[in-house]
């Protein structure tokens, strides 16, 4: 896999500051040289043979490397860097974070340790963890686990590890896992299509191709057998009971069945699954600033439930154009189940008390169709807009017939959002399947299920189209369109950059040529109604940027300038490989910061590592070299917040 100078001195950055300086060593080598033997490295690299065995070692059991034995020596050994992996050191905070939410502190517990050790035995796990029990000794009442949510035994560890792979948190290790899988699915072509010495080929090329699908897929397969196992024997993860801190809600953990699992079996984090859980994360965030904190927490329960069996964010590019995957979908009803209760769903739905609303407004607002300037123009005649006929009812009130209620009904299991609907009146969001109530205390689960189909409604009707309505099953089917979605953000997180390195002049250009494709420069500074002096100016500092390039077509073969015809583009994949490539450099640069930092106070570090100062610091140490110390940490908590916000910028970009 090729990576950007920065990316790969970043990569080693993050192994040396982890690992040592020996893994890093070899491992910047195989990032600038590719896939080399032991000699090899150890020629490039000045190293021993002793150090380059011992440094792989290192490499190899964090995941870090691929190997690929010659097939025709069946000695040779070649060693490749994984940059997927390497980057990924980075979001193991994150990671953590997400699990603890979705999951618990006993999961966490569990892939920190996975992530720590890179890949382990059960037996090894059971062992480490097998030693706890003296804790689950005064327990009463027949309850398990740890006091404080950890894993305390090694029926605990089973019954976390099961939950964590039958969710494909956790996946098993096997000899394949170590292989490049762009490797692998080249030797499967080349078994396919090869033939005898003067023998023709007797398949078509759409036999080669689905055979080679066919293949393909079922490697992809071999890694979830012990995952496909659990869901028959303990039922499928999108159906298990809902768990809080690593407890389940109808019970204790006693009553699930401990899975058995071998003791020799390998297992390691699923890096694949996690950005399907920080993309869920993502999402339901920006879903919350956009739309409220109550429809944010009804996107992450979609999300939950409809993400369960996918196992990556982006189609795989091997198959991509040859297997298309039907699109999941969720219903209404089983939203509602996994919907935590403790979620108002009545809040961020335009529901404001009775005498809070101006009646002549509101139907001022609606005299006038969506999208127009007649506000502006008739406001100063109140008598010529308003609507005297029926105004409670345009905006919801308690005392409308059952047979409006009834129509509005109609209109939100067709997912639209009706003329006579909420969504026309200010403060009213989503469509008039609820309308909106006043004064409404009633909670009952049929409440509870309509106001949660409004914030659904309001996902769907959000510029940022959200999820989709897509059936009518148990009260509406609804699916997220992940491609679209992400391409809307990614073009925001686009013209935000844009816009704060070349103002809103450089981001209307943009947004210009990304529109309409190549323009003349004479059409370009027309339609973007500015000077041609400062367009070009504009122009060409985004062009030493490298966001836009120009092409030069002359009209005959003089090549005069007043001859030639200069088209500007916009190349938006070139353009976000620039700023991935940026993004690298600057967290390389953030790191690198705070290691010099970390240099400068390496005395007062190393006292405070120390085993009967840590927890008493301020205590033991002085007024000064405490209030040295409380600046590092303000520090490295700066540049590690700089660092985590700009890997959300590459996950949006990159792997989203």
């Amino acid at each position: 896999m090729l990576v950007t100078k920065h990316a790969a001195e970043l990569c080693a950055l993050l192994v040396n500051d982890l690992y040592g300086e020996l893994p890093s060593r070899i491992l910047i080598t195989l990032l600038n040289k590719g896939r080399c033997t032991i000699p090899q490295l150890a020629q490039y690299t000045s190293l021993t043979t002793r150090q380059i065995r011992h440094g792989l070692a290192v490499l190899f059991q964090q995941n870090l490397l691929y190997t690929r034995i010659d097939p025709e020596t069946k000695i040779t050994t070649t060693y490749d860097a994984n940059p997927f992996a390497c980057y990924s050191l980075v979001r193991s905070g994150k990671i953590l974070e997400t699990i603890d939410q979705q999951f618990g502190s006993a999961e966490r517990e569990l892939v920190q340790t996975l992530l720590q050790l890179g890949h382990a035995r059960v037996n090894d796990l059971n062992h480490a963890f097998g030693s706890r029990d003296s804790y689950t000794n005064g327990r009463t009442n027949g309850s398990q686990g740890h006091p404080n949510g950890l894993i305390s035994s090694g029926d605990d560890l089973l019954l976390v590890l099961g939950r964590l792979i039958q969710a494909d948190i956790v996946e098993t290790v096997r000899p394949e896992s170590f292989r490049n899988p762009v490797d692998i699915f080249h030797d499967i072509r080349q078994d396919v299509t090869k033939t005898a010495p003067g023998e023709k080929s007797t398949k078509t090329k759409t036999e080669q191709q689905e055979q080679i699908l066919s293949r393909w897929r079922t490697f992809r397969e071999q890694g979830k057998t012990i995952k496909r196992q659990l869901d028959q024997t303990r039922g499928s993860s999108a159906k298990r009971r809902k768990l809080q801190n690593g407890m389940a809600t109808n019970g204790g953990i006693d009553e699930e069945t401990v899975p058995q699992l071998s003791p020799n079996l390998i297992v390691r984090v699923n890096h694949e699954k996690c950005l399907v859980e920080l993309r869920n994360q993502k999402l339901a965030e920006f879903a919350a600033d956009c739309l409220g904190e109550a429809t944010g927490e009804v996107y992450r329960t979609l999300l939950s439930i409809l993400t369960a069996e996918l196992s990556r964010c982006r189609r795989d590019a091997f198959v991509e154009e040859g297997d298309p995957t039907p699109q999941s979908t969720v219903t209404t009803l089983d939203i509602f189940e996994q919907l935590d209760e403790s979620v108002n769903v009545s809040s961020g739905i335009g529901k404001v008390s009775r005498d809070k609303i101006d009646i002549s407004s509101a139907e001022r607002v609606r005299a006038a169709p969506a999208g127009t300037d007649d506000e502006s123009d008739e406001s100063d005649n109140e008598e010529a807009v308003r609507r005297p006929a029926r105004p409670t009812q345009a905006i919801g009130f308690d005392d409308q017939d059952e047979d409006e209620d009834e129509e509005s009904d109609d209109h939100g299991e067709n997912g639209n959002v009706g003329k006579k609907g909420a969504s026309s009146a200010p403060g009213a969001n989503g469509n008039r399947g609820a309308g909106v109530r006043f004064e409404d205390e009633t909670s009952s689960s049929g409440d509870r299920l309509e106001q949660m189909r409004q914030h659904l409604l309001l996902l769907k009707e959000s510029k940022y189209k959200f999820i989709r309505h897509c059936g009518t099953l148990g009260r509406g089917q609804w699916t997220v369109d992940f491609q679209h979605l992400m391409g809307r953000i990614r073009d925001m997180e686009l013209d935000a950059i844009i816009e704060q390195s070349f103002d809103r002049y450089g981001l209307r250009l943009a947004k210009i040529l990304r529109e309409k494709g190549k323009l003349d420069e004479k059409m370009l500074y027309t339609a973007a109604l500015m000077k041609k002096s400062e367009m070009q100016q504009k122009m060409l500092a985004m062009q030493m940027a490298g966001l836009v390039d120009i092409q030069e077509v002359p009209k005959d073969n003089s090549r005069l300038a007043n001859r030639t015809m200069f088209f500007w583009f916009f190349d938006a994949e070139r353009t976000q490989a620039q700023i991935l490539d940026d993004i690298y450099k600057a967290m390389l640069r953030c790191l690198q910061t705070l290691e010099v930092e970390r240099h400068k106070e390496r005395n007062i570090l190393s006292f405070v590592e120390r085993k009967d100062v840590q927890g008493k610091e301020e205590e033991v140490m002085t007024a000064e070299h405490y209030n040295k110390y409380n600046q590092h940490l303000e520090v490295q908590e700066r540049l590690l917040g700089q660092v985590m916000r700009l890997d959300d910028v590459v996950a949006v970009f990159r792997d989203f």
